[in-house]
């Protein structure tokens, strides 16, 4: 304790000794500053009381070393001037004190920027350190990964492969069944008709007519019978026709009740005076039961072995939600390198794998499936997204992915299945073509070189069909005389409606101009209304098929739904039916059942008007006087 205290005084000490310095010096200085400018002293003389010989003496309070001009100077002079000294070093020592101040404070602030640098510092040597390890796991991921799906790759293409062919026959088995059938039938029906005609053009009359039937029954059972497949062994025995002759007697016998239950259906609205519902031929199935039991056993089989391509991968590898996990985080942590790694450009090639795999499963032309149903869109629909809550940076490469896979992977699956696997007769599976298109479209722009393509082989397609059909144009007499030949001619025309409905439904897609001439020109103007004219003096076959015409037009060029200008490739199918109203009123001149023909010449002015032709439609209205409102 005595040691502390003793110490205190020391520094107490020191301390009154340091000011007492201080002010001798400023005392001092003051007093010689003021010694300058005073004037001479007066000489005084000396008090009678002191001798020649006594010293002088400094005035009291006078230090020694204190210059001449103080003695002079009287007390109050003396106190101003070390009143200013003492003010002075105040001062002074207050700005020296507020230096001393300064400096700690600057000196405290470079040391806390000094340890926050090195906090700073061995951050960024931790996170250096990070970096380092997470980049040297991915390269070796990366690597790994990419021999893997490198291995892998062509047995994905083969399932691929496999399953384009397996579309290709389930298709191409329809098909040829459906042309099996048309030949069969064509082939007796035709020789029928041309023995008819030759008869026929010889004259006519009852004589002629019978005639005519006589030869078209005689030609049809020569046809018949070249046409049977006779017992053909092969090395072991058995009848390699045997398979071919049930097929042709299971098709005939597919006609033969066809045949009746359309002309059943076709008497009781003749009688009945009604717009048939459906033509035979204008709906229809055209697979069975036993091909689609084998396509399906097929299609598992693969679906099953593309299931195992995978399995013997360990998760990282073999799931895409764990590999889109480690490149979200790649970017999400380092997106410097991310960005200058050109991930974005190689993370579509990476994915595609695992996006081809799981669209073996689409079928587009069969069933109708979005890809917000599967999973590989959910799965990378926020891909690279900065946060739950914000959306990508307008420049983010990322933001394309799933365009750019459906462009890469998908579109080529349609592309192949429109142009080898798509039955343009079958309304629904155009239907379906039809949705999986525009579900592309919202993906891909329209500036894409394989979107072109594909519209582009849609169009040819339709063409093809289109050239593929052949609606007869045979007189009333030749179907009179040829048995079969009428149902025969109904069903062609029914599946040219079918054919017709089927481009409407591409009227988003295609241009206009492109389904006009599809449509109008190639199929309407010369195949439908030539057969229409060619049954015209038989009046109810002719309006029924003219208002399906007109039915299968809806939406695109008739009906109450169109807005467009009507167009000028319409005038044609109009003018049939002005026709037809003109033969309807011979007939009503004639006095042929008067209700009958006020019932025909309703539809008649129903069909101008599902055509906007409101002129012509008020002129079958004054025609047949009938007063009704339009």
């Amino acid at each position: 304790m005595d040691v502390v205290v003793e110490e205190e005084d020391d520094e107490d000490e020191e301390e009154r000794k340091w000011e007492e310095e201080q002010f001798r010096k400023g005392l001092g200085k003051r007093i010689d500053e003021a010694g300058s400018v005073l004037p001479a002293p007066a000489v005084h003389p000396q008090p009678s009381h002191l001798s020649a010989g006594a010293p002088l003496r400094p005035a009291a309070g006078i230090g020694i070393g204190i210059s001449r001009s103080a003695e002079i100077m009287s007390i109050p002079q003396q106190a101003e001037v070390a009143t200013r000294a003492l003010h002075d070093n105040i001062t002074k020592l207050r700005e020296t004190h507020n230096r001393t101040l300064n400096s700690l404070m600057r000196t405290d602030e470079n040391l806390s920027e000094a340890l926050s640098d090195i906090t700073s510092l061995e951050k960024s040597l931790e996170a250096a350190g990070d970096k380092f390890i997470f980049m040297q796991q991915l390269r070796d991921f990366i690597s790994v990964m990419c021999d893997f799906l490198q291995d892998k790759a062509p047995f994905i293409e083969e399932l691929e492969e496999q399953m384009q062919k397996l579309h290709e026959v389930r298709t191409s088995s329809i098909l040829e069944r459906r042309a099996a059938d048309t030949a069969d039938e064509s082939s007796e029906v035709e020789a029928a008709v041309n023995a008819a005609m030759s008869v026929l053009s010889k004259g006519s009359g009852a004589t002629f007519l019978s005639a005519a039937t006589t030869a078209a029954q005689v030609a049809a059972a020569a046809v018949r019978e070249s046409s049977n497949l006779r017992v053909r062994l092969d090395e072991f025995g058995r009848d390699i026709n045997l398979q071919n002759r049930m097929d042709s007697a299971r098709r005939a016998e597919k006609r033969k009740r066809r045949k009746a239950r359309s002309e059943t259906k076709r008497m009781t609205y003749i009688e009945r005076d009604i717009t048939y519902e459906r033509i035979e031929g204008e709906s229809s199935t055209d697979e069975s039961d036993d091909e689609g039991d084998a396509y399906n056993s097929s299609r598992d089989e693969l679906l099953q072995t593309a299931k195992q391509i995978f399995s013997d991968a360990a998760d990282d590898y073999s799931k895409l939600s764990v590999l889109k996990e480690k490149f979200d985080e790649w970017k999400r942590q380092y997106s410097s390198s991310y960005r200058d790694a050109y991930m974005s450009l190689s993370a579509p090639a990476v994915f595609s794998p695992y996006v081809r795999l799981e669209l073996l499963e689409w079928d587009p032309l069969y069933k109708k499936t979005d890809f917000n149903d599967m999973d590989w869109h959910e799965l990378l629909f926020d891909y690279g997204l900065p946060g739950k809550n914000r959306d990508y940076d307008a420049d983010d490469p990322d933001a394309n992915l799933i365009p750019v896979l459906v462009e890469k992977v998908a579109l080529p699956i349609l592309h192949h299945e429109i142009a080898h696997c798509w039955d343009m007769l079958s309304t629904r599976r155009t239907e379906n073509a039809v949705f999986a298109t525009n579900l592309l479209i919202n993906y891909i722009p329209a500036s894409s070189e394989g979107l072109r393509e594909l519209l582009a082989v849609v169009r040819i397609r339709l063409d093809e069909a289109i050239a593929g059909l052949s609606v007869p144009t045979w007189s009333a007499l030749v179907l009179k005389a040829v048995p079969g030949a009428a149902q025969l001619a109904a069903y062609q025309f029914g599946m040219s409606l079918r054919l017709l409905r089927n481009i409407c439904l591409w009227k988003d897609v295609l241009a206009l101009p492109i389904l006009e001439k599809l449509a109008l020109d190639d199929l309407l103007g010369k195949k439908l209304l030539p057969h229409v004219r060619s049954i015209m003096p038989n009046i109810h076959d002719a309006v029924t098929r003219t208002e399906r015409i007109i039915a299968s037009l809806s939406g695109v060029w008739s009906g109450s739904s169109v807005t467009t200008d009507h167009s000028p490739k319409l005038q044609p199918l109009v003018e049939c039916v002005v026709e037809l109203g003109k033969r309807l009123e011979n007939r009503h001149t004639s006095g042929v059942s008067k209700e009958e023909t006020l019932g025909l010449a309703r539809r008649l002015k129903k069909m101008l008007v599902e055509l906007n032709d409101y002129d012509k439609a008020r002129g079958i209205l004054r025609t047949f006087q009938l007063k009704e409102a339009l």
